[in-house]
């Protein structure tokens, strides 16, 4: 009886002060309202955006590493609203429809297809914790007809106001922004604008 007892308290021990509690639900986070101003560009011609993201970001998780560490981690008690590859699709086809039109197909092979690939969207803390920064890395290839006419890499980093998960959602809405405006940029010079013939 005594040894039964004795491993009720210790299970009862490792199972913490969770026990006779319900667990708080996750905080969640999204990218916010879109608010930044745009680059001032030239209109273009209309664009189909075909989006893709590495397997880690296809679920809600908010993830951060230390410095080049091969071991990514998730916050336990913060979530997105939607896994951050939807968002960051979702915010890119915003500001790149102040520009022109975003299509998510292709009308007809004459439309330039562009293929955007979500590497990495993480909160990346230096070696001693006194710092981190929100990352994103995009692979954009724009297809013209069965052509590639280019290809670009942009990865973009945004210092956290703190250093936590609230820190790191902000610096990651910065850092998307950025890498929207960015992509904004290239397609500025590498389609042509909009109401112009083909050349």
């Amino acid at each position: 009886m005594k040894m039964r007892s004795a491993i009720l308290v210790l299970t009862l021990a490792l199972a913490g002060c969770s026990v006779g509690r319900v667990a708080a639900p996750p905080a969640v986070f999204d990218l916010g309202l879109d608010a930044r101003p745009v680059p001032a560009l030239p209109s273009r011609e209309p664009v189909a955006l075909m989006f893709q993201s590495s397997p880690a970001l296809s679920d809600t998780s908010v993830i951060w590493r230390v410095g080049d560490s091969a071991a990514p981690k998730a916050y336990a008690t913060y979530r997105w609203a939607s896994a951050p590859a939807e968002l960051v699709r979702q915010r890119i086809t915003d500001r790149l429809s102040r520009q022109g039109p975003v299509l998510t197909e292709r009308i007809n092979l004459q439309t330039p297809q562009l293929q955007v690939s979500l590497s990495q969207f993480e909160q990346v803390y230096a070696e001693d914790g006194q710092s981190s920064q929100g990352r994103v890395l995009l692979q954009a290839v724009l297809v013209s007809g069965r052509s590639v006419v280019d290809q670009k890499r942009i990865m973009v980093q945004a210092p956290a106001p703190t250093q936590d998960a609230a820190g790191g959602v902000a610096a990651l809405r910065q850092a998307t922004d950025e890498a929207a405006d960015q992509l904004a940029q290239w397609l500025a010079v590498t389609l042509k604008p909009a109401g112009k013939p083909g050349g």
